[in-house]
Parts: C-alpha cells; structure tokens; sequence
C-alpha cells in the first residue's frame, strides 16, 4: 500500500523563511501565514486526498443520519457500522474503521487523509460528548438522541467548525513540530517548555478563531443541498464543500496574518 508523505519542506527556500520568522519571535498569525504558503505545492494533491474527502464525506453524513428514522442504519449504509446501544468510543472507533477502509479499498494512505482522520475523530467527539455527559451512558438510546441534534444547520455549521479547526492546527503542527523543538533552550525562541507550550495554544486559538468563517459557510450550505437533495447530501457535493470549505479556511488564516501585521 502506497503511503503519500507532505513533502519536505525544511529544504525549501520559502521554509527556510519561516524558521527566520520563528527565530526572530515572529507572531503566530505571521508563522503560521509563512508556513501556509511554503506548503502549498505540498497540499496542491488535497482536493484528490481520499482521506481527507472521506472524512468530509463522513461529517456530512452524521448530520444526515441525525434526521433519519434509522440513523443507526444510515450510517452503517457508509461504513460506519454501530451497535444498537453505541457508546461515544464505539462511534468514534467506527469512524476509524469506515477511514481505514475506503484507503486500504484504493490502496493509499496518506499523512493528510491521518490528519483529517483526527480531525473528525476530535471534532465528533466535540460535538456528541456534551450531549451524552459520560463516555457510557446508561439510556440504550442516549447516542441516538445525541446524534438527532446534528441534522440542524446551526449544528453542522459548529461541527464542520470544529473539524477545519482541528484540522488547521493539525496540519501547521506537522510542518511546524520539528523546527520548534530546535527552537527550544536558553537563548532560543522558547527559552523554557511553558513558552513553547503558549506558542501551541497560541496557534490553536488562531486556526480556531479562522474557523469561524467556515461555520457561517457550512450552516448555509448544509441547509441548501439538504432541501434540494430531499435530505440527502451526495458525495459528488460533499467533495465540491470539501474544496471550497478548505480553501476559505487557507484564506482567512492568511487574512488574519494580514490583518494582524496592519
């Protein structure tokens, strides 16, 4: 099976800019600007990415099932099969399993189509663990109940939300880990763990301050093509959302950077 990898930025001229920024103490909305636009050969693949289009194709369609009079049943129409009485990990390991799957069908994995895996992973557990108030709920119904509030489209504009977030910081920490761990020690950027620890959550606010503009996308879309779908959402528009949600989401992380450099 073939394994698609990044790219390795580190010897790029446009990476070698931002490990200057970082060392000059460069803000987050400026790394994170910086490293966007050094990748950007490295995603040009994104929008044929089976992982990433699976787990966009798989958020859509909890938000479906959540309206459905077998919600259960839907979702094991697309892989994601549960039991009766499903608990929080139970659904959150289907959606492994229904990931893992459609990759090992076309024999590629990617480091992305991970990330993106993660990233919905978190952002279901985000979505459905305040609903159900523990991870094994007595009510043999509680999981069902807590999917039918995902079908709203105020509900999935927080979920898609939640996965772009997660996916923004999931991406910048893969090409920004290793430089900032050289970045670490006396005299360096972080001169102690706690610093560098403030830069992380700093970069986690940024993507997830970003992510908005997503949310307000997707509530509207979600709404649209469920109505002209007949309650349905296809995979042909839920890989054209794929493209358009993630290109709004690299815009605005580098509108932020122009903004906050004003």
């Amino acid at each position: 099976m073939g394994h698609v990898r990044l790219g390795l930025l580190p010897r790029s001229k446009a990476w070698k800019e931002v490990v200057a920024l970082i060392a000059a103490g460069a803000d987050v909305p400026q790394v994170a600007n910086a490293t966007i636009s050094a990748a950007e050969k490295a995603f040009s693949f994104v929008l044929q990415d089976l992982g990433y289009t699976q787990a966009v194709w798989l958020m859509t369609q909890l938000a479906v099932a959540a309206k459905k009079q077998d919600p259960l049943g839907h979702l094991g129409s697309v892989g994601v099969v549960l039991p009766q009485e499903a608990t929080l990990p139970d659904v959150t390991t289907a959606l492994v399993e229904a990931m893992d799957r459609a990759t090992q069908v076309s024999a590629r994995r990617s480091d992305l189509g991970e990330l993106a895996a993660r990233a919905l992973v978190g952002a279901t557990a985000d979505a459905l663990g305040p609903r159900l108030h523990t991870l094994f709920p007595s009510d043999p119904l509680a999981m069902q109940a807590a999917l039918s509030t995902l079908g709203t489209p105020r509900a999935f504009g927080e979920f898609s939300r939640g996965f772009y977030a997660r996916l923004a910081n999931e991406s910048l920490q893969y090409f920004l880990s290793k430089t900032l761990n050289t970045q670490l020690g006396e005299g360096m950027r972080f001169a102690t763990l706690n610093q560098k620890a403030q830069f992380d959550a700093a970069l986690q606010t940024h993507t997830r301050e970003a992510s908005l503009i997503v949310e307000t996308f997707s509530s509207e879309w979600f709404s649209k093509h469920r109505f002209e779908e007949k309650g349905e959402i296809s995979r042909k528009s839920s890989d054209g959302f794929a493209g358009y949600a993630l290109t709004k989401m690299k815009d605005e992380l580098k509108a932020g950077a122009r903004s906050d450099a004003r």
